[in-house]
C-alpha cells in the first residue's frame, strides 16, 4: 500500500433527474399487529332461572370516543312453557343500544303436544355506536318479547357462559 495522495478538485454538479414513483408502505415489526382493546366476562352457573331482569354485569374501559363496541353472548338458553317467548338483550350504561339498533335475541317456544325442556347453546352479537369514552357498564338482560307471553327462561345450565366486549373502529359510511 502506498502513500495517500492529495485530494482532487470537486467537479460540476450534474442535472437533476426525474421524480421517482411512490414506494410501498412498510410497517415495523412493533406496529405490524394492531393494538386491540377487549375483555371477556366468564361465569359458570348451573341454572339462572330468572325470567326477567339483569343476568350479568361486565364493566369495560372504552379508550376512544370515536369507536364502536362489539358485544357477544355465548351460552345455553331456554324458554319453557308453550307458547312463550323470552328476549335476551344488552344494555350499555343502563340503556339499550340505539346506534344503530338494539342487540338482542328472541327465543320462542311453541310445542302443542307438551312442554319440552330443551336447552341449547346459543350466541348473538352486534355493534353499538355513540358510546362515550370511559367506563361502560355492559349488561346482559332477559325479558318478555313484545306481544308475547313471558316464558320460563334459563340462562347458563351446567356450562360456561361468556360476554365478549371489543372496542372497534367505526363502520364505513
Amino acid at each position: 500500500m502506498g502513500i495517500k495522495g492529495a485530494r482532487g478538485t470537486v467537479g460540476d454538479q450534474g442535472i437533476k433527474g426525474d421524480k421517482g414513483e411512490k414506494g410501498e408502505s412498510v410497517t415495523s415489526p412493533s406496529s405490524a399487529v394492531p393494538q386491540t382493546n377487549w375483555k371477556q366476562c366468564v361465569w359458570k352457573n348451573l341454572n339462572d332461572d330468572r325470567d326477567s331482569g339483569k343476568i350479568k354485569n361486565c364493566s369495560f374501559n372504552k379508550l376512544q370516543s370515536d369507536t364502536a363496541i362489539k358485544v357477544s353472548f355465548q351460552g345455553n338458553m331456554r324458554v319453557q312453557r308453550t307458547p312463550r317467548c323470552n328476549r335476551w338483550f344488552f344494555k350499555f350504561n343502563g340503556n339499550e343500544c340505539s346506534g344503530p339498533m338494539t342487540i338482542e335475541a328472541a327465543v320462542y317456544n311453541y310445542w302443542p303436544s307438551g312442554n319440552p325442556n330443551l336447552l341449547h347453546h346459543r350466541s348473538f352479537e352486534g355493534y353499538c355506536e355513540n358510546i362515550p369514552q370511559g367506563t361502560v357498564r355492559v349488561e346482559l338482560w332477559v325479558g318478555q318479547c313484545p306481544g308475547n307471553t313471558l316464558g320460563v327462561a334459563y340462562t347458563g345450565w351446567t356450562s360456561v357462559s361468556r360476554i365478549m366486549i371489543e372496542e372497534v373502529s367505526r363502520p364505513q359510511s
